[in-house]
C-alpha cells in the first residue's frame, strides 16, 4: 500500500493492481473502495482508465474487476526477454530433460518465494504452480534454502509469535521446527519439502550463490510415491550441476542479474 513518500495517484494505481492481483475471483468497485478506504468517486476513473489500457478486466455480468491481459503480457516479458533468463531456462530446460520431474527456479520476495521459471516439459506430471506465484519461503524446497542465508535470530524476528501459517497439513508449524531445518540446509547444502506447499509433491533443492551471497533456489518436484533414496542421489549429482552452471551465468553476466 502508498507509503508517505509515494506519488499519491500513481501510488493509488499500484495499490489498485496490487489488491485485483491478490484476487482471482475479481473485486467490484465497492470491495476496492473498502479495502483500500477510499472514495468511490476518486477510483472510478482510474479503473476506467485501468480497463481501458488492458490492465484490469470488467467482468459485465457481475461488475467485478479481475486481472487483464496487460499485466500477463507485460510479466511473460519480464521472465522471458531478460538475457540472463533465457540462459538460466535452459538449465532448467535441461535438468527437466535429464531427470524427467518438474524444475523451479526462484528468488525471495519479502519472505515469500517468487517463481521465475517453471520446466516441465520433459516432466511426466504437471505441478501446478506456475511462475509469478508466490508462497510462504518456508513451506517450499526453494524456499528453505533461500532462508539458509539467515541467522536463528533473523528467523525469530520474522515471525515474532514462533508459528507458521499453514499451506498444507504438513507445513513446517513453528520456527523451532524450521531453525533446525534449515541448519540441516547449511550443513547438507540441500533442502526438502514434504508436500507441505503441494500435497503429494515432494521437492529437493539447493542454493544459488552469487559474491557469497545466497541469491536464488532451484528445485526439482517429484511426486512422493516415485521419490525414493537412490532416485534422491541421482537428483543431488544433476541438481548440483545445474547449480554450477547457474552460478556461471550470474557471475559472467551479473549486471543483468536484478535480485542481489
Amino acid at each position: 500500500m502508498a507509503s508517505s513518500g509515494d506519488h499519491r495517484t500513481t501510488a493509488r494505481i499500484l495499490d489498485i493492481i496490487e489488491l485485483v492481483v491478490d484476487s482471482p475471483e475479481g473485486l467490484s468497485l465497492a470491495d476496492i473502495s473498502r479495502s483500500l478506504e477510499a472514495p468511490k468517486s476518486s477510483l472510478f476513473p482510474l479503473l476506467g482508465t485501468l480497463v481501458a489500457r488492458n490492465y484490469l478486466k470488467l467482468n459485465a455480468a457481475s461488475q467485478k474487476y479481475c486481472m487483464g491481459e496487460q499485466l500477463f503480457i507485460l510479466g511473460n516479458s519480464f521472465v522471458n526477454k531478460v538475457g540472463i533468463m533465457e540462459e538460466i531456462r535452459a538449465v532448467t530446460d535441461q535438468l527437466c530433460k535429464d531427470t524427467g520431474e518438474t524444475i523451479y527456479f526462484g528468488v525471495l520476495s519479502g519472505l515469500d518465494v517468487l517463481y521465475l521459471i517453471k520446466s516441465d516439459l520433459y516432466s511426466n506430471f504437471r505441478v501446478m504452480s506456475n511462475p509469478g506465484v508466490k508462497l510462504p519461503a518456508y513451506s517450499t524446497g526453494y524456499g528453505k534454502s533461500l532462508l539458509s542465508q539467515f541467522s536463528p535470530e533473523q528467523i525469530r524476528a520474522f515471525y515474532p509469535d514462533g508459528k507458521l501459517k499453514q499451506v498444507t497439513e504438513d507445513t513446517v508449524r513453528d520456527v523451532d521446527t524450521l531453525i533446525g531445518e534449515l541448519e540441516e540446509v547449511r550443513r547438507s547444502g540441500f533442502s526438502h519439502e514434504r508436500g507441505e506447499s503441494t500435497p503429494g509433491i515432494q521437492c529437493i533443492a539447493a542454493p544459488i550463490t552469487h559474491d557469497s551471497k545466497i541469491v536464488a533456489g532451484i528445485s526439482i518436484a517429484v511426486p512422493q510415491f516415485r521419490y525414493t533414496e537412490d532416485r534422491e542421489v541421482f537428483f543431488r549429482k544433476y541438481l548440483s550441476e545445474a547449480v554450477r552452471k547457474i552460478e556461471t551465468l550470474i557471475d559472467e553476466h551479473h549486471e543483468q542479474w536484478n535480485y542481489n
